[in-house]
């Protein structure tokens, strides 16, 4: 099910928005509107509501309806005007809801200072920005923040419009699948900050080669104003920073500004971690240090909150004082994971792993290194269960057969590869006889999957759920919690 699309109280006069968007009034200028909506279901009254368009509907078709129901006007294409209904005419209804969401985080932070953070990357954006965010309300307050999946050039505006005056920062999550959409949502944010996580096959049938991949994410340096964040292991990002800006690292290397020193296992599930931070980003002539325990699992996870750290130094208008890092160190440790992506969940005696919301290559092998941990610390079994990394393209086979080999290679007591792409790596594996003992299946779809992982599973065992949003493999997690 789709995640509700967030409520807003933004208000603007007709003027406003004709001038954001560059669009034709057609109505009383003075008039004001009381929030924004792209949905009549849920449109409240007085709202502004835009006529969006997609390839399988026409918001236009809802004028009526949204007027009926107490809408104060509406974005439309130009000649689309509802007679009797106000409205602002332009070319393209989408490029105005992001002009006009740009307009609306202006006029906030030349209210007051509103710290701002665009995050991006192939893997783990969604975990990064919602530690991140943590870290922000510690150090600066209430603090907006990506809800759900809502990071695209809908999803970004309508977070934008959440916006109030009590919010005292921004960490706004930017995704893409074709060329283009990083820099659109650049413009709209403008951050103080921009964070790119790292680069790797992702939306690759849409985005093209790596190189390509590498220049859409980098774009979220184009608008930002000061800072640009990324690991100090990835070249291509790094490569990709304008020369004005200041660039600030995160990783395990010395020469990383916020550096992961030590990460020791406590429990499944639970890890003591150490971070340095260069000596300008906090008070005193040595380098501080950040220790927590956190409640995620495996040294991905570990890096993220690297990166957490280092935004919120970015952020920060001064260097970090010892009160600030404290409360950053128990931030971190009431960090929870976040549902579908690696989290933790007791099924009978099974442990699961639920890492279904999506896939890549990179998230793969971070899952597995996880899963491992999990495993060995327990003295249990691993059982794998593996979907579709969709969006590919032409890489995806030999992605496929690199996440077989990779899958071999933790260990596991069982694999089921579900899908077409994953199961034709597995059965080449397993002719080529790379499977060893391990015990290894293909499933066409969930049911069968779940009958597979059924006849597998042990009591005590570890299972990884993984594979890409439209393989659904949560559904055998749903299917094993029933039983």
């Amino acid at each position: 099910m789709a995640a509700e699309i967030p409520r807003n109280s933004a208000s603007f006069t007709l003027e406003e928005i004709a001038r954001a968007t560059g669009g034709r009034l057609v109505g009383d200028a003075a008039l004001t509107t009381r929030s924004v909506s792209i949905d009549t279901r849920t449109m409240q009254p007085g709202a502004l509501f835009v006529s969006l368009r997609s390839p399988s509907n026409d918001g236009h078709n809802y004028l009526s309806q949204a007027h009926e129901r107490g809408a104060a006007a509406a974005i439309v294409e130009n000649g689309r005007a509802l007679g009797g209904f106000p409205a602002i005419e332009v070319s393209d209804t989408l490029l105005a809801i992001g002009a006009l969401a740009r307009f609306h985080l202006a006029r906030e932070r030349a209210a007051r200072r509103l710290p701002t953070i665009a995050i991006g990357g192939a893997v783990g954006k969604t975990t990064t920005k919602e530690l991140t965010a943590i870290v922000a309300r510690a150090l600066f307050g209430p603090t907006l923040a990506t809800t759900a999946n809502f990071n695209n050039r809908i999803g970004v505006p309508m977070t934008i419009f959440t916006l109030t005056r009590e919010h005292r920062a921004a960490v706004i999550e930017c995704g893409t699948n074709q060329p283009g959409e990083i820099a659109h949502l650049a413009r709209i944010v403008e951050p103080d900050v921009a964070m790119v996580l790292n680069v790797d096959l992702e939306h690759t049938e849409g985005l093209g080669t790596l190189d390509d991949v590498a220049d859409e994410e980098a774009a979220l340096f184009s608008t930002a104003k000061a800072i640009a964040i990324t690991s100090d292991a990835e070249p291509l990002v790094l490569a990709r920073i304008p020369r004005h800006m200041r660039e600030l690292t995160f990783g395990k290397s010395t020469k990383a500004a916020v550096r992961l020193v030590d990460r020791v296992i406590e429990a499944p599930g639970r890890s003591r971690v150490k971070y340095a931070l260069a000596r300008a980003l906090a008070e005193g002539e040595t380098p501080a240090i950040v220790e927590s325990t956190i409640q995620l699992l495996g040294e991905a996870a570990a890096l993220n909150c690297a990166a957490a750290i280092a935004a919120g130094a970015a952020l920060s208008a001064a260097p970090l004082s010892g009160t600030q890092l404290s409360a950053i160190a128990t931030a971190l440790a009431a960090a929870a994971p976040v549902p579908g992506r690696l989290s933790t969940r007791r099924i009978g005696d099974l442990v699961v792993l639920d890492d279904s919301y999506n896939s890549s290559p990179r998230a793969l092998i971070a899952a597995l290194a996880a899963a491992g941990e999990v495993a060995e610390g327990l003295g249990a079994r691993l059982v794998l269960a593996l979907g579709d990394m969709l969006e590919l393209g032409a890489l995806s086979e030999q992605a496929h057969k690199d996440a077989i080999s990779a899958a071999v290679a933790s260990r596991p007591a069982a694999l089921i590869a579900v899908g077409p792409a994953m199961s034709a790596a597995a059965s080449a594996s397993e002719v080529g006889g790379a499977a060893g003992a391990v015990h290894l299946a293909c499933a066409p779809d969930i049911a069968a999957a779940t009958a597979l992982v059924a006849a597998a599973i042990r009591p005590g065992d570890v299972l990884l759920v993984k594979g890409s949003r439209g393989i659904a493999m949560e559904g055998i997690i749903d299917a094993l919690a029933r039983r």
